[in-house]
Order: structure tokens, then sequence, then C-alpha cells
């Protein structure tokens, strides 16, 4: 069966349609469910008639003297007890196989496809979207999705069996009565499926505006210590008030609105019990012949309780009509993600075995909108080289490195490593030809060990010990009490700026690949820190080519060769030396940074 692609704007039939294509996978458990089901209701139908034999018999030997058959009355009243554990205990079972079977099959599936489909995106759109809007879905449209669809299943398949069965059994009974009570299910159902139009839109606006909290709430959080040091709590707590105002007044239009559905059908089904002990009691009042008569206080009871029964499938069809619209929004949502255009992999080359690490920009083109950043680019790095990349903030060091990892794709023009065009050849092959150590560092929750380790799978103790003392970062480890099993804090506050930079340093070093990237590597260390690590970096990038982007010019002095970028074009070329004797723009932009103010 083919896919159906779902964006935030698809209708609703085609989100049905793919939610019912997933639960293909475990269609033996919706079978199952339906073969329980079915067995809960015919035993629940078959109560209130054999209840109705047990009152009539009362009844009889009270009015008309009419001897009771005691064995027959206590098989019926042990048989009618049977009859409401099997009804009972086939309704747990069903909740319990939806619960373990569905529920979690769609929560897994559904959570680990999102977090693997982020793996296969552009990183334009995890720069694009907000990452609280990232989060909102995985885990909150994930859980409201999945936490309904198996009740949703459920309730739908029972409803309409059970529906259907009480039908038969209402009209084979006395169709007057059966009239009485399902005249009025048209209406309510009408009813109630414009009501559920109406939420349908409402909770798909409540879900945008929940993914802007969520987000809004995770750039507070992060930024905590700039909003404490601009003083700007008040304005923040005015904003997220706005949000939060808009959020309320959307939740309560739509949660009022899809709460309308079910006292809608129960008020209709008030009405049909109410017309029922009306008109039962006007026939049994009317009719001839006593005992003999069309219709008992038993028979009347049945239907009473056949009336009362007719609500739970109503009101089931009515709570699933309702949900669906949570279930709508939130897959729109998901699948909006699950259904973006993942990067194309072209794979029709490898490279080298032995690398030696010769890059070639020709012809590059890129822009990130409709307007040109670097047009016709050229140059050429020989293995081995330290280059620098300098320039003025914008003017496009940190692109190059986006197009050479192939974060992003160039418009036009070929990038190269050792004659190889990078577009040909897989980003997992390109991306494990590189190291990076980034300015703005990244840590995750663990211990320092397996921060560094981070870079290279099965890394030994020694390994791990010797890259943390080539980054001049055993000595902060030592003074730990934990040494290297402290754990890392989510935030990472437990650990200064700096050490978080000599931690992505070391584990730079312990992965040891052919070509680095170093983004403004020493950007927060003290002075004497950033000697020694020049130090140590000098040795990592010994034999290797290696990229380093820096604002602070006395770092990249002994560079091979320094490329200064300026509008997305590189405007000289050269080392330290000759660049100065140069006089222009670099010479410019060094002297700068050391004019006496």
């Amino acid at each position: 069966m083919k896919k159906q692609f779902i964006n935030e704007k698809s209708p609703a039939k085609h989100v049905i349609a793919r939610l019912l294509q997933e639960t293909l996978p475990i269609w033996w458990v919706l079978a199952l469910c339906a073969i329980v089901d079915v067995v809960s209701i015919v035993t629940s139908l078959y109560g209130p008639r054999l209840l109705s034999d047990l009152i009539n018999a009362i009844y009889n030997k009270g009015v008309f003297n009419l001897p009771i058959d005691n064995v027959q009355f206590t098989n019926q009243l042990i048989l009618l007890l049977v009859v409401y554990l099997i009804a009972g205990g086939c309704s747990i079972a069903t909740m319990y196989i939806q619960c373990t079977a569905t529920t979690k099959f769609f929560t897994y599936r559904h959570r680990v496809g999102i977090s693997a489909k982020l793996t296969k995106l552009p990183v334009s759109f995890v720069d694009k979207t907000p990452h609280g809007e990232i989060i909102s879905r995985m885990i909150n449209d994930v859980s409201s999705m999945s936490n309904t669809v198996y009740s949703i299943l459920e309730m739908l398949i029972a409803g309409v069996i059970k529906l259907i069965g009480l039908v038969i059994v209402l009209y084979s009974s006395n169709a007057i009565l059966a009239t009485a009570i399902v005249v009025l299910v048209p209406f309510s159902m009408a009813f109630s499926t414009m009501l559920a139009n109406k939420s349908e839109k409402l909770f798909s606006k409540y879900r945008k505006i929940n993914g802007k909290l969520y987000s809004f709430i995770e750039e507070d959080y992060t930024g905590f210590a700039t909003v404490k040091a601009f003083n700007l709590e008040d304005r923040q707590s005015q904003k997220q008030g706005k949000i939060v105002q808009e959020h309320r007044q959307t939740g309560r239009k739509a949660f009022f609105t899809n709460g309308l559905i079910q006292p809608v059908i129960t008020l209709c089904n008030n009405v049909s019990y109410v017309a029922v002990c009306l008109i039962g009691c006007l026939i049994i009042a009317n009719q001839s012949g006593g005992v003999q008569g069309q219709l008992g206080p038993g028979d009347l009871v049945a239907f009473l309780m056949y009336a009362k029964m007719f609500a739970g499938p109503l009101e089931s069809i009515a709570w699933c009509m309702g949900s669906m619209q949570h279930t709508i929004t939130a897959a729109r949502r998901v699948y909006d993600v699950m259904d973006k255009e993942e990067m194309k992999e072209t794979v029709t080359l490898e490279l080298p075995e032995k690398l030696l690490g010769n890059v070639k920009f020709e012809n590059v083109t890129f822009s990130y909108s409709d307007k040109p950043l670097i047009e016709n680019l050229n140059f050429e790095v020989k293995a081995g080289q330290k280059v620098a990349i300098v320039g003025p903030t914008g003017g496009g060091k940190t692109t190059l490195v986006n197009l050479l990892m192939r974060f992003y794709e160039v418009k036009s023009g070929t990038i190269y490593i050792d004659g190889v065009d990078i577009s040909q050849i897989s980003r997992k092959e390109l991306r494990n030809c590189f190291a990076m150590v980034l300015q703005d560092t990244w840590l995750f929750n663990g211990t320092i060990k397996e921060n560094i380790a981070y870079g290279k799978q099965n890394a030994t103790e020694q390994e791990i010990e010797r890259a943390a003392q080539k980054a001049h970062l055993d000595f902060f480890v030592d003074t730990l009490p934990d040494g290297y099993q402290t754990v890392i804090n989510e935030e990472s506050t437990n650990v200064s700026s700096g050490q978080k930079q000599l931690l992505t340093i070391a584990r730079a070093y312990l992965a040891d690949r052919k070509m680095l990237i170093l983004d403004e590597a020493t950007s927060n260390v003290d002075t004497r820190t950033e000697l020694l690590i020049q130090e140590t970096m000098d040795q990592l990038m010994q034999d290797k080519t290696s990229f380093v982007i820096a604002h602070r010019l006395s770092t990249i002095v002994n560079a091979d060769v320094i490329l200064v970028v300026n509008n997305g074009q590189i405007v000289e070329t050269g080392t330290h030396k000759d660049l100065l004797e140069k006089g222009g723009f670099y010479a410019n932009l060094y002297n700068s940074q050391y004019v006496d103010l």
C-alpha cells in the first residue's frame, strides 16, 4: 500500500488513512481484540435477558402465585453471574492487550522514528526550527497521538459491534420500544459530527501555540543567566504570560467544544430512556391477559438496561470523535516531520583507502537565501597544511566549513578531497575524515570519561587519559573527587566554559582523524592555557590537514596558508609574514587588534 504523505495542512481523511495503514503490523492484536470484544458484547447482551426471566418469575410468584422452579432459578442466577464475570474479564483483557501492544508500538515507533529522521534531514531544518518545537512534537504530540490510538481503535470496534447487536436484540424484542431508543440517534450523531469538525480546527491552533510555548520555555531556560544579567525577568514573564494566555484561551475553546459531544449523546440517550419508561408502562398497563401479556415487568427492566447499554457505544463513538481531533492534529505535526524530504545521498565513489587530505574548491557557489554569499570560489589546500580562515563576522568563514562537511550542499561547483568529488561519497564516510572542535561546545549528561570517549568507540582508559593529558585537562580532573567518573550535569553547569573547551579538544585528540576543523577552539580559555593548548594543537595537527577559523589572529601566525575571506570571497592568500608585508585587508585586520585605544 502506498504511503500517504502528510503535512500540517493535510485533510483529516488522509491522516486517518495513514494511521490505519500503520496499524497493519499489529493487525493480529486488533483481530484478537475484536474476537474478545465479540465475546464480551454477546455475554453483556445476554445478561439482561437472563435477568428479565428471573424478574418475571418473581413477579409471577408474587402477583399470580405461580410456582418457581428453584433449581432452574438458581441455575439462571449462577449463569447470570458467570455471564457478567466473562464480560468484565473480556473488557479487562482487551484493555490490557491494547495498552501493552498498540500504545507501546505507536509510542516507540514514532519517537525512534523522529529521532532517526532528524539525522537524515538537512542541517538547515534544525537551524530554522526552534528546538522547543521539535521537542514538543517528539514528546507531547507523539504521546497525544499514541495514547489515544488504542482507545479509539478498541472503542470504535467494540462500539460498532455492540451498536449493531443492540439494534438486532431490541427490534427482535419490541419494535415500538426499540424505535423510542434509536429515533434520536441520527440527530445526536449529526450534531456531534458538527462539533467534532469545529474542535479539530481549534485543536490544530492549540497544538501550534503549544509548540510555541515549548520553544519559549526552552529558550528562556537556556538563556537564564543572560535574562538575569540584563534584568529582563519582568519582560520575559510578560511575553510568556501572553503566550500562556493565548494557549489557555485557545485550549479552553477547543476542549469546551470537544467536551460538548458526550453531553449531547447523553442527553439524547436520557430522553430515549424516559420514553422507554413511559411507553413501556403504558403497554403493560393497557395490555390484556396478565401473565400472558406481550410485555412483562422483567421485559421492561431488560429494555431499560438495553437503553442504558445503548448509551455506551454511542458515548464511545462520541468520545472517539472527540479524541480523534487530538489524534489527527498531533499526527499531522508528527508526520509533518517524518515526511520531510531527506538529504539526497548519491554514492558512486569512495575516498582512497589511505587518505592524504588534499582539498580543492572549484567554482563553488552557495547562498542561504536568494542573495548569493559565495560565488565562483576557488582555492586549493595541500595535504598536511595548516590553513587559517580569517575575516570579518558574516564574511563566510564558517560557511566554508559547512560546505566542506556537507552540512549544506553547494548550489554549483565542486569540492574535492584527494581528487574525489565529495558530493559522490556518503556523508558518513566524509565526516569520518574530520575531527571538529567548535566554539559552541557540546557535552552530554554523562561522565567526563564518556564525554571524552565520544570521539572514539571502544577507547581504552589509557587512551582517554592520554588525550586528557594532551589537552592539559588531567590536572583539573585529578582535583575532582570522582576523577574521570565525575558526572557532567545536563546543562554542563558544573564545569567552566574553558574546561568544556578542553574536554572537546581532548575528544578531538582521541578521535585522531586525518583532517581537523577548529572553529575558535581556544576562545573560552585563558591566555596561559591558550599557549599550552596551542602547543598541543600544533602536535595534534602534524601530518594532518587542518582548517582553523580564528578571530584572535595571534593564534594563527604559524599557519602554512591564511585565507582572508570577505563577503564570501577569498580576498587575500599567503603566510602571516607575506600578508603583513602586503599591507592589505589582513594587515589592517591584524593591526586593529593591537591598536592602543
